[in-house]
């Protein structure tokens, strides 16, 4: 009669489910002081590539300066209107604003990652720090010189519309220019004007170009004054970054300083520690030889062994 196997096939299963026959997994210490995550150097290497990458930006950003200075000039020299050239300082110009806010924007990441540094990085604070700054400044300079030109081109350019009038006659006063320029109503400034057609329409055309262009450079110097408002807080919050800085230098000096202090001091209590030691030393062992003489002689003294 075979046996009944059930009873051995449950106490082998229980034998093999139990806690004590699961090999344990190797456990590793955990190292406290372990190695961040993100290695210092290379972050410091990617921060400064951005850094190349946005000098490169500020560099087409002066080529874009030069070529809506050089249209500037062609268009002012130009006596007739231009569309071509208009057309292309329009699209320079937009493009010029465009980096700039694409610039500026990089900048504002870049100032936000340096102030939320841990303060014990006062090295690697300082280092991106300067560099932010330096194209902080490179990027103020160029923004300054071309708010300068749209500024000097307008000026030069409502001079030439008042040029253009007194040629055919025309006073007007800077107020009425102003009023024609923004309101776009050119024709009326022109119909009183006796002139053969097509003269006349060179002349309105001329003036209209002119009054267009001074229309879109308002708007883009619209554009500017906002920019320069947020570069402005940008360079602000950057100097608030740089004063926390040259705090946590001095601090760091002040603690380098009071470190030094205590280590010379923890030297001297050294030495005099080793000191006391041999004194102490010393006046163990003249006691040992003291209490000795004094037990030789008391040897002496009561027994017949000397």
């Amino acid at each position: 009669m075979p046996r009944d196997r059930l009873e051995e096939l449950k106490k082998k299963a229980t034998e093999q489910s139990s806690p004590t026959n699961i090999p344990q997994s190797k456990s590793y210490p955990i190292d406290s002081a372990s190695e961040p995550l993100i290695d210092a150097d290379a972050d410091f290497q990617l921060f400064l590539e951005r850094c190349s990458n946005l000098r490169s930006s500020l560099k087409s950003l002066e080529e874009d300066y030069d070529a809506v200075v050089q249209l500037h000039g062609s268009l002012l020299s130009t006596p007739g209107a231009d569309a071509d050239n208009s057309d292309k300082l329009n699209n320079h110009s937009q493009m010029f604003i465009s980096k700039a806010a694409q610039i500026q924007n990089s900048l504002r990441i870049l100032s936000d990652e340096t102030r939320n540094l841990p303060s014990n990085a006062c090295g690697i604070a300082r280092a991106k720090n300067e560099q932010v700054r330096s194209i902080y400044r490179t990027f103020e300079t160029v923004m300054n010189k071309f708010n300068k030109e749209q500024e000097e081109y307008r000026d030069k350019a409502k001079r030439k519309i008042v040029d253009y009038l007194k040629i055919r006659n025309m006073q007007l006063s800077d107020e009425e220019i102003e009023d024609a320029v923004s309101s776009g109503n050119l024709s009326e400034l022109t119909k009183g004007v006796m002139l053969a057609l097509n003269e006349k329409k060179a002349l309105y055309d001329d003036v209209k170009s002119r009054a267009d262009e001074l229309k879109n450079l308002e708007r883009q110097m619209g554009e500017l004054a906002q920019m320069f408002h947020d570069l402005h807080i940008l360079v602000v919050s950057q100097g608030e970054i740089v004063d926390h800085i040259e705090t946590s230098v001095l601090n760091a000096t002040e603690y380098a300083k009071k470190a030094r202090g205590n280590v010379e001091e923890a030297r001297n209590l050294q030495k005099r520690a080793r000191k006391m030691k041999v004194c102490i030393i010393i006046g163990a062992i003249i006691a040992v030889l003291i209490l000795l003489v004094f037990f030789q002689a008391a040897v002496c003294h009561f027994t017949p062994i000397c």
